[in-house]
């Protein structure tokens, strides 16, 4: 065969040989998979959980593509690198929460207080969560994310939602008269016959009856009376503004929807809103009773911080009221509420809790209040113009804070223990939140708030000079008696004056202030005994946290 002929078939078969070789490995084919992989970010400290990785969506780092170049000797040349593309944007929220955490910790120091925690959740996932300082100062126990706090007037939101669960049903409507369900005027009496017939569920709710702030708040925070006796002992009470007229904060008439509820699926109250709304959003550890709070195994103890800089354990029981204070929830069960709230459905882990259209009526502005610009109150929430929703809590040991961005998909709840540097730090931190999400990273709102609170505890010496008692402590002792808040026992022990209010337990030591002035430090109450004769008081007059004028109550006994 001729020699040229020959080369030519053994090229003709390279060539095909080639030709055969890129059918099979083309390095456009698509059929050949890439490779994926989840970007994430999670910093796990003490007590902390900052999370990045279920928010952001799955980073995906493309198979390299190339072409071999081949030269006339046959060797291979070097691939050509690809132009690099643009970095990916730093998601905003991670330099917000690093900032938030590092003044939270701060801050905490700076507070002094035994206990806090806070949660921040954006849309329906938890991207920080951390709890400080420790559950009871003798123990020494650390905080932890199921450790219960008690949040206060938080519950309001919750009774609420409750109530919208029965409106949804047609069980209850909002526009009911409270008479409907408190049938007997020892039952149920305003301050006119008038207004009592046209007080409804979302008179309650929405903070409109006319009385004075906090009326009859005194009733059961101190003296334990019953809730059925606080409500009826209303009736005594005289408005201060027209009905319907102006926004005043209160707690003994919020909770009155509450025991309507109770009333209409014969439950008590602090059993039903478990069943109902509690356990179907997963907060199964949460506590509706003082006492069910107090006893279980992992809880904050509440300290108030008395006037001398000494905490010492005390805390309100607001059961007696309820549905305006009355549960004890942790940070990480918060966190499903923040997660309900934000989705705005009404479902929760596609169970369905009630109709959105009820919810959102609980978080519709219906109450004007005075202030310097346009807010409402709604059914547990205040509205400020910019649609931000917001509520917080206070007892006397115990402060909570919760704040929903709704056009942000975010919401942050903090808990604090131990008196009004708790409030400084709640209200402090929820600011400084506010702030680094609006991109203020300066602003801190720390000092006014430490300064408020050094001055609310600072000692009110009396105006000299100082005059001595005028009996001896046996003079002061015996059982006074006043009709609206019942009796208050003064006893003696250890030679010192010592007082219990109405079916309360607990006691309080009375302090020599002033001539026959005393003070009771717990609660910042001052005691003028008076009627003087015979080596006896015969009156003591006292100035109560949420009744304006003194309580005279009269001697009963010796």
């Amino acid at each position: 065969m001729d020699d040229k002929v020959l080369v030519g078939l053994v090229m003709g078969f390279v060539l095909l040989l080639v030709f055969v070789g890129l059918l099979v490995f083309n390095p456009f084919n698509s059929n050949i998979p890439s490779i994926n992989g989840i970007g994430s970010d999670n910093q796990t400290g003490n007590n902390t959980t900052i999370t990045n990785n279920t928010d952001v969506l799955p980073l995906t780092t493309p198979l390299l593509n190339f072409i071999p170049s081949s030269g006339l000797d046959g060797q291979s040349s070097s691939p050509v690198s690809p132009s690099p593309g643009p970095e990916p944007t730093p998601d905003p929220m991670i330099n917000v929460i690093n900032l938030f955490d590092a003044y939270f910790q701060t801050r905490f120091k700076d507070a002094n207080i035994p206990a806090a925690a806070a949660v921040i959740v954006q849309n329906d996932k938890i991207i920080y969560m951390k709890t400080l300082g420790i559950k009871d100062l003798a123990s020494g126990e650390p905080v932890d994310e199921n450790t219960l706090f008690g949040i206060c007037s938080l519950t309001k939101q919750f009774s609420a939602t409750n109530i919208a669960q029965y409106v949804s049903q047609g069980l209850m409507s909002w526009d009911d008269p409270i008479t409907k369900y408190f049938l007997s005027p020892t039952e149920f009496q305003l301050y006119s016959n008038e207004v009592t017939d046209d007080f409804t569920i979302r008179d309650s709710l929405t903070m409109r009856s006319g009385l004075e702030e906090n009326s009859g708040d005194d009733y059961y925070t101190y003296f334990n009376n019953s809730f059925a006796t606080s409500l009826y002992n209303l009736r005594y009470l005289e408005n201060v503004t027209p009905f319907r007229s102006t926004y005043a904060y209160q707690n003994l008439l919020y909770s009155v929807p509450g025991f309507c509820a109770a009333k209409v699926n014969n439950m008590p109250w602090n059993e039903l809103i478990k069943k109902d709304l509690l356990d179907p959003l997963g907060m199964t550890n949460t506590k509706t009773s003082y006492w069910d709070f107090i006893s279980s195994s992992n809880h904050v103890t509440p300290y108030t911080l008395l006037k001398n800089g000494t905490l010492v354990p005390y805390d309100i029981i607001p059961d007696g009221v309820g549905p305006a204070g009355g549960i004890y929830m942790s940070i990480s069960e918060m966190a499903n509420w923040l997660k309900f709230q934000i989705a705005d459905t009404g479902y929760y882990n596609g169970q369905k809790i009630l109709n959105r259209t009820e919810l959102d009526e609980t978080r519709t502005g219906q109450t004007p209040k005075n202030t310097n610009t346009p807010s409402w109150y709604c059914m547990g929430w205040h509205l400020k113009a910019d649609g931000t929703l917001y509520h917080e809590g206070a007892s006397i040991a115990q402060y909570t804070h919760l704040t929903l961005y709704p056009s942000k998909g975010l919401a942050i709840a903090i808990f604090t223990n131990g008196g009004y540097y708790g409030v400084t730090l709640k209200k402090s931190c929820n600011d400084k939140f506010k702030n680094l999400i609006n991109g203020d990273f300066n602003t801190d709102t720390w000092t006014p708030y430490y300064d408020w609170a050094t001055n609310e505890l600072k000692p009110k010496p009396p105006t000299p000079p100082i005059v001595d008692q005028t009996l001896p402590l046996s003079g002061y002792t015996g059982v006074y008696f006043n009709d609206l808040f019942g009796n208050i026992n003064i006893t003696t022990s250890d030679n010192t004056l010592i007082c219990q209010y109405g079916t309360d337990s607990r006691t309080y030591t009375l302090k020599h202030w002033n001539y026959d002035v005393f003070e009771e430090e717990n609660n910042n109450h001052f005691f003028n005994f008076t009627d003087i004769h015979s080596g006896t008081s015969h009156q003591v007059d006292v100035k109560l946290t949420n009744t304006p004028e003194n309580v005279t109550f009269n001697r009963t006994s010796p």
